[in-house]
């Protein structure tokens, strides 16, 4: 992708061209709005004292929600007199991982008039909204502030807006910055972006209005979502390859942000940490690659990150998915309540300790910084001459070596799998973990999918097992950390059961383990040496 945006023109879906908006999204305290709406950093850049408008903004679907399960949204805007009827993709295209495709047409009312599409429009998207039954699903109405800044390398259009979500009888406020890039750099949404960090705490978003509005109607949590590939052409070089493996990681950790700060669904924090780990395990290549001591800087923010989150996803195993098969199998004992109340009093603690980390400015600032990095290919800055003509070369043979170390590694922490202390386990667990995040990234770049199908299975199949028997091997640990003498006898009654039925677990899943390294430790790697 290149740096430089000139005309927000790029090809899209069917090979039709799009308008790429390129944003950069805040959420924002109402009580700070104010002062960022007039931070230096814009009063530095801005023409004048911009435009304030009142917006109001219908969103269309189908009452089964075809276009957005679609991956599609169309809207009506009314802005004065005028109508505006916008098409928007829901996935990325150019402008890295905050750009998106659309397509807008001028309509008469607030009412979509689909013969009004201009005929860029994606086949994809015409499939799915013909003979579609729509309705307005929700609105939002905004006073919104406008201003262009002129920087010396970009011209940016600020939206600082106020207001409301209304989906029926619910509303939400809705206070936001968008950063728009008009033209040239996208690193200087980033940058103004820090800026505003130094005076309040502003959240990298990509939780779009239409997105919190689709939960609202349904008064459900944000949704989770889980990891993808860096989708990366074939014969990509090395440099290209670490910036979209970067961003795909970086992406899935700031989706799934608002997930688990919100904390209805265990899968928000759990995508989290798959997020941090996937991360750390590229800028570690990257380090070990380039030398780059930002890329170790960056690791270590993922791991102090992650490690906030593992109270709380340890006892979501716990209460979700540990205690329940037991206490159906044994009905007519009595305990399992109190014990799941007390746990419960450690899980909340565990998302309190997720949302302070989640909310602090390092971690605020991480997701921005990183990305700015990605941007201007930050690895390369000090970079030796060597190092710098290895990352113009294809990044195959590089994904090949990368891969052959970790499973070797994996080979090695696994000998005489059998006698493994649960320790050993662990570490070789963390290794297996490691070899699959990289397998997701490297293993497109040397090799056909389909002939690497049965490692990857086998592959999968080990990291369950493994994962399984660590958490059947840490519930002690957390049975002992809510285990008192003052506790009621139904509860100590409850943990007994819990620890024989997971040591009896264990002794079955003994067996099964042992097949699954066999069955791993015996495969022929796909990649080439």
């Amino acid at each position: 992708m290149s740096q430089e945006v000139a005309d927000h023109k790029r090809s899209a879906n069917d090979g039709k061209e799009a308008s790429v908006e390129v944003e950069l999204k805040f959420l924002v305290k109402p009580k700070d709005l104010a002062v960022l709406a007039s931070a230096p950093v814009i009063e530095r850049y801005a023409r004048n004292g911009g435009t304030v408008r009142n917006l109001r903004s219908v969103y269309f679907d189908t009452p089964e929600r075809r276009l957005w399960n679609a991956g599609w949204t169309l809207r009506v805007r009314k802005s004065g007199s005028r109508h505006v009827m916008t098409v928007k993709s829901l996935g990325s295209s150019g402008g890295g991982m905050i750009g998106r495709s659309e397509w807008e047409a001028p309509v008469r009312t607030m009412d979509p008039d689909l013969a009004a599409l201009p005929e860029e429009v994606p086949d994809a998207f015409r499939k799915a909204v013909e003979g579609a039954d729509l309705a307005a699903v929700l609105n939002t109405q905004v006073k919104r502030r406008a201003r262009k800044l002129d920087l010396p390398d970009a011209c940016i259009e600020l939206a600082v807006d106020s207001g409301e979500i209304i989906a029926g009888a619910r509303r939400e406020a809705l206070s936001e910055i968008e950063l728009e890039l008009v033209s040239g750099r996208v690193g200087a949404l980033y940058d103004i972006g820090l800026e505003l960090l130094d005076l309040a705490p502003v959240e990298m978003s990509l939780y779009s209005k239409a997105a919190r509005g689709f939960d609202l109607t349904l008064d459900r949590p944000p949704s989770f979502k889980k990891p993808g590939g860096a989708d990366l052409p074939s014969g990509v070089d090395l440099d290209e390859a670490f910036a979209g493996m970067l961003g795909t990681a970086l992406r899935h950790f700031v989706d799934n942000r608002p997930s688990a700060l919100d904390g209805r669904h265990p899968e928000g924090v759990h995508q989290v940490r798959v997020a941090l780990r996937r991360l750390r395990s590229i800028l570690n290549i990257v380090h070990k690659s380039t030398g780059s001591t930002e890329a170790a800087s960056f690791g270590q923010d993922a791991r102090w990150m992650s490690s906030e989150q593992g109270d709380a996803r340890n006892w979501d195993v716990f209460i979700c998915e540990t205690v329940p098969p037991i206490a159906a199998g044994c009905p007519d004992v009595d305990g399992f309540d109190v014990l799941v109340r007390y746990a419960g009093d450690e899980r909340r603690r565990g998302y309190d300790r997720s949302r302070a980390a989640l909310g602090d400015m390092r971690a605020l600032r991480f997701p921005l910084a990183l990305a700015r990095w990605i941007e201007a290919r930050g690895w390369r800055t000090d970079a030796a001459a060597d190092v710098l003509e290895r990352l113009g070369h294809p990044a195959s043979g590089y994904a090949s070596s990368v891969l052959d170390r970790q499973f070797r590694k994996v080979l090695k922490r696994g000998r005489k799998f059998a006698k493994l202390k649960p320790e050993e386990r662990h570490e070789l667990r963390l290794a297996v973990k490691k070899l699959r995040y990289l397998t997701d990234f490297l293993l497109p770049l040397c090799t056909k999918i389909k002939k690497a199908a049965p490692f990857m299975k086998a592959l999968s199949r080990l990291q369950d097992g493994l994962g399984r028997y660590n958490d059947m091997a840490t519930i002690d640990l957390l049975l002992g950390e809510i285990t008192t003498e003052d506790r009621p006898a139904a509860f100590h009654r409850a943990c007994g059961i819990i620890h024989g039925w997971q040591g009896r677990d264990l002794l079955i899943m003994e067996d099964d383990l042992r097949a699954r390294w066999k069955e791993f430790s015996s495969q022929k790697v796909p990649w080439t040496h």
